[in-house]
């Protein structure tokens, strides 16, 4: 049976400390005390009197216990939805105080793939028409909070059922397409081997498959994994998967780029990553034109980050970088 912790006998007054607030946010959002103290960096047991002592000061239990399991109570979810607003306020207040006496800066999140083979190669572009902003790339296939994070921009793909495709500041770019790809010389070496014309040619071919990109740890889900993938192009194109000659297993999509580069198989291609190595020659597409996967580039944007003019030029240019892809158009 769940025990309520007792009011305290300690008479509460009109203003309270405010030092124990932040502790107290931390468990009412995270719904655990070990995480709170983790995240501040400060041990349970302090964590645990700093909650007690506000609830002395607002003479009411805030938390109900069961074992080591919290959740709130009727007082504290009151104050958390009271406190939520209050502290993202003074948070964006401090940065923008802060940012006031330091170079303009922009905080950009996106996947590694995606940071390692579309945006590094760009950002020069960017820096040389602003050279007095700083940027920052945080690449994780972990999504990022904006509100919380410190982040500013988000560079996403999701489907568009993904609740993240429909949170306010995120505005849909275009529609991944997806192709095997290979190297110029692979593709001359099947050829020469009897062919690499129609689906079924692949099974005297190494295919590289990405296994590790955007895990279900990001949200994606096992369908986002399967829509990018050997199942999902065969599936798309409504021809049974065949079974290769061989199987070139990576974790990341950069490696496996880096793979269909050398000649070391066919990769399943996702034309925003590869359309530089297209145009260039690099690598090819053996198998005809890329298919629609579904999933849509997204771009996110923190709440107030557009009022900043560093911000407001990044997203114009990124745009103007990401539409052309979109469009099909170099």
């Amino acid at each position: 049976m769940p025990v309520t912790t007792p009011t305290h006998p300690r008479r509460p007054t009109r203003r309270i400390d405010t030092g124990f607030l932040r502790a107290f946010e931390a468990a009412a959002r995270l719904g655990s005390f070990t995480a709170a103290a983790h995240e501040l960096s400060i041990t349970q047991s302090a964590l645990s009197r700093q909650i007690q002592a506000l609830e002395a000061e607002v003479g009411l239990a805030l938390f109900t216990r069961d074992g080591p399991r919290i959740r709130l109570a009727p007082a504290g979810e009151r104050l958390a939805a009271t406190l939520r607003p209050l502290l993202a306020a003074l948070d964006d207040t401090v940065t923008a105080l802060r940012r006031g006496t330091q170079r303009p800066s922009v905080r950009i999140t996106t996947f590694p793939s995606f940071a390692s083979l579309w945006l590094m190669p760009r950002l020069p572009l960017f820096q040389a028409e602003h050279p007095e902003v700083d940027i920052a790339v945080e690449a994780s296939d972990r999504m990022a909070d904006l509100e919380t994070s410190g982040q500013d921009v988000a560079l996403r793909l999701v489907h568009p059922d993904n609740p993240l495709a429909r949170t306010p500041g995120t505005r849909a770019l275009f529609e991944e397409r997806i192709a095997p790809v290979c190297s110029p010389r692979l593709q001359a070496e099947l050829q020469a081997r009897g062919g690499l014309r129609k689906p079924a040619d692949l099974k005297r071919a190494t295919l590289i498959a990405d296994v590790g990109s955007m895990g279900t740890q990001a949200g994606f889900g096992q369908q986002h994994i399967d829509a990018l993938s050997w199942p999902g192009w065969f599936a798309t194109i409504r021809q049974p998967m065949v079974e290769p000659q061989s199987w070139l297993h990576l974790n990341f999509t950069h490696q496996a780029v880096q793979a269909a580069l050398a000649g070391m198989g066919v990769a399943m291609g996702q034309m925003v990553l590869m359309r530089h190595l297209l145009a260039d020659g690099s690598l090819v597409l053996p198998l005809g034109e890329p298919q629609a996967s579904g999933y849509v580039y997204h771009l996110a944007l923190r709440s107030d980050a557009m009022r900043r003019p560093e911000v407001a030029a990044l997203v114009q240019w990124l745009q103007a970088q990401l539409l052309p892809d979109g469009a099909g158009t170099d």
